[in-house]
Order: structure tokens, then C-alpha cells, then sequence
């Protein structure tokens, strides 16, 4: 993974009015903090957030923080949270974990699915059941994802973590027996006209069945 530089600004906290000034400019309210160290309030500029998520990868880059004014706050980092509005979807807040490039870091890498099944080429459904797997590596050997053939798969196969294609010097965390996708056979849509004859079918079976009432004389 490419060690991407990141201006950022050490900034004032403890007031609404700060983080609002901060947006207004057209930066992010942002915190960074581990490696047994205070957490520090910096802004970072919006759109190069944006550009970064928009890549493959980007909800978990590895950035170099350049604080313009405190260059003693510089450091390595992982983009760990991304924070956005709840209704209108942009972004309000993301959070840094400060890392040493030379030692190893747990983060998550993306899934990805390669091939065309044999399954879904039978008239089958592809369902991936997880998108992305925990690893463990040096931060720059982190993979933009991994890659899963599917190409093989018939229909009722899956196909597991196990099987997933890893570079020597990553690790993967997540348990080697989780199913990563599987190929079932397509849903049958009933139509209101069939929802409705079974229903009048069941309904006839269920008065056939009830026993005849004697009325006590």
C-alpha cells in the first residue's frame, strides 16, 4: 500500500464554534492517537479525504500526517473512522491511529471476488457473505484487497477465507472456515394471482380438516 501525505493543522478543541469554523473552511474536525500517546485534535482538508475513500482501499489508507504548525506531531498513521451526517451523508469527523512502518498492524483489507462461476452461469445467484477479513502486516505491505476465484463454483458451493489468495508476509486473522460467497439457486417471485390460489387452497384443506361440530340436544 503507497504512504499517501497528508497536510494537517493541530487545532483548538473544546468549542462547538471551532469544529463549525473548521468545516467552513472546508476542512474536517479530525483526531489522531495511539502509540502511547495523547490524542490530538488536527483538521484535515475535506476533499483530499474524499479523494482518498473514493480509492480502492481508502477506508483503511496508510497516511504520513504533516502538521504545518507543529511538525513535532508528524506521523505514520491509519485512517481507523470516518464519521458522516446520518441523513445527508457527508462527512463530519475521521479519526487517525498513529503506527511505526516498521512494525506489524492489524487492519482490514477488502474481498474481492474473481471469475465467473459455473453456478451463475446455470442460472444461479452469487451471494458474497463478507466483504472484507481482518490481516496482519507491515503497514506499506498492506494489499489493496484479495482475491477469492469463484470460477470454479457450482451450484450449493462456497467458497471460504481459506481459499483466499494472500501474499507471504500478511496474515490473515479472520477465521479460515467463515464463507466468504456462495452460489445458491434464484429466489422463486410468486405472483399475487399464485399467493392468492395457495392461499384459498390452504384455507379450503384447513376447513376439510376440522371435524364436524354435534350440536348437544
Amino acid at each position: 500500500m503507497q504512504l499517501i501525505t497528508l497536510k494537517t493543522e493541530v487545532r483548538e478543541t473544546g468549542r462547538k464554534a471551532f469544529a463549525a469554523r473548521t468545516r467552513a473552511a472546508g476542512n474536517l474536525p479530525a483526531v489522531v492517537y495511539g502509540d502511547n500517546k495523547d490524542s490530538l485534535a488536527i483538521s484535515v482538508n475535506r476533499k483530499e479525504i474524499e479523494k482518498m475513500l473514493h480509492v480502492e482501499g481508502g477506508a483503511h489508507s496508510v497516511v504520513q500526517l504533516e502538521c504545518d504548525n507543529a511538525p513535532e506531531y508528524n506521523s505514520p498513521a491509519l485512517l481507523k473512522a470516518v464519521q458522516r451526517h446520518p441523513v445527508k451523508d457527508y462527512l463530519l469527523h475521521v479519526d487517525f491511529l498513529r503506527i511505526r512502518l516498521d512494525q506489524r498492524i492489524e487492519t482490514r483489507v477488502a474481498v474481492v471476488l474473481v471469475g465467473r462461476s459455473k453456478g451463475v452461469v446455470e442460472g444461479g445467484v452469487i451471494d458474497q457473505q463478507l466483504r472484507e477479513v481482518e490481516v496482519e502486516c507491515l503497514a506499506l505491505d498492506t494489499p489493496q484487497h484479495l482475491e477469492v476465484d469463484i470460477s470454479h463454483l457450482e451450484m450449493g458451493d462456497s467458497v471460504h477465507v481459506s481459499d483466499l489468495v494472500v501474499p507471504e508476509n500478511v496474515t490473515v486473522l479472520t477465521d479460515s472456515e467463515f464463507t466468504v460467497a456462495s452460489v445458491h439457486a434464484p429466489r422463486v417471485v410468486k405472483t399475487a394471482e399464485e399467493e392468492a390460489a395457495e392461499a384459498a387452497e390452504e384455507a379450503e384443506a384447513a376447513e376439510e380438516a376440522e371435524p364436524e361440530r354435534v350440536d348437544e340436544e
